[in-house]
């Protein structure tokens, strides 16, 4: 998510694919109804602006040819995003929002999996045409790609089963091993902590490529915390049955950095945006993004409007309300 984040500080690794700001559930963002074009630095990029269901004619003529859409996810972030290997399919929030937006345009979906990290260049690259996980629509994001705005989230600290540290503030973080995925805020979160709360007793940061490696490292002790996106830990430590998941549990400290989720297009593809976001407005209306977002007990974080490059003006510490 890319709010423009005042640094200040707060804990330290959410494995962010996500968090995300935006307006509140809902809030309406001060925007028009008409595609447009922003003034960002890459000169592509679309002024914020309200979808309309109408949009899904603009689909492009090569995607009607084509019939498909190429759409790359990540794995691990349910209930937003993870990935079935043995169907080798997508399956999460993400999943039923773009397979059900994409029939309605006549399409069908080919999912990969992918790297956070890696997420933004392949758009770029025009590797793949959507990216849908779990990110927050920050304004850094903004100067690479576009973003179909679609949920609310916050963060969440992550602890071995019992809280062993006792953690309850940020605070209480300072001196400890953190955990947090490669290319998440995160790594700027620590450095904040570092250079303010934490200054005279520094959090210990350590990188990871995936976030199941995060928890695992949690759950065995390896370090004393982690982070992700508050609605994918809930979810998690409230569905999971079996296996790493029971070892942990969610911090009692409130949803924190505020933001509002989105999934990635290349600013090559202004049309394509259009069409979908129209589509998934279409589903606003007739109640079947509702119903998805309450499928996957995330029903509090739906927006009442589908949006178009929308940013809350939120810092890290912020909570949501």
């Amino acid at each position: 998510m890319n709010w423009r984040f005042p640094a200040a500080a707060a804990c330290v690794a959410l494995v962010l694919s996500a968090c995300t700001s935006a307006p509140a559930p809902d809030a309406t963002p001060a925007a028009g109804n008409e595609p447009a074009a922003a003034t960002t630095p890459a000169g592509k990029g679309i002024a914020p602006t309200n979808a309309s269901s109408d949009w899904m004619s603009k689909l492009p003529q090569k995607y009607k040819d084509s019939g498909v859409l190429k759409i790359a996810t990540v794995d691990g972030s349910a209930p937003w995003a993870f990935f079935d290997q043995a169907a080798n399919t997508a399956k999460g929030v993400n999943a039923d929002l773009l397979n059900e937006a994409a029939k309605r345009l006549g399409l069908t979906v080919e999912w990969s999996a992918i790297q956070f990290q890696a997420a933004l260049p392949a758009v770029q690259a025009g590797r793949f045409d959507i990216f849908a996980a779990d990110m927050a629509d920050r304004t850094d994001r903004q100067e690479v790609v576009n973003f179909i705005d679609y949920s609310t989230e916050g963060s969440g600290v992550v602890v071995p089963k019992g809280n062993p540290k006792g953690i309850k503030s940020f605070a209480d973080i300072c001196g400890l091993k953190a955990m947090f995925q490669s290319g998440s805020l995160f790594s700027d979160l620590t450095t904040e902590l570092n250079n303010t709360t934490c200054k005279d007793n520094p959090i210990k940061p350590i990188e990871a490529a995936d976030k199941t490696a995060t928890y695992v490292a949690c759950a065995s002790g390896q370090v004393d915390v982690t982070f992700d996106t508050y609605g994918v830990s809930n979810y998690n430590f409230t569905t999971a049955d079996a296996g790493v998941n029971l070892q942990l549990e969610l911090a009692p400290i409130k949803p924190f950095a505020p933001a509002v989720q989105g999934m990635a297009f290349s600013q090559d593809e202004p049309d394509l945006l259009y069409a979908v976001a129209g589509a998934m407005q279409q589903m606003k209306e007739d109640g079947t993004y509702q119903a998805i977002f309450d499928k996957w007990a995330v029903g509090p974080l739906a927006l009442k409007q589908i949006t178009v490059n929308t940013i809350l003006e939120a810092g890290l510490t912020d909570f949501l309300p």
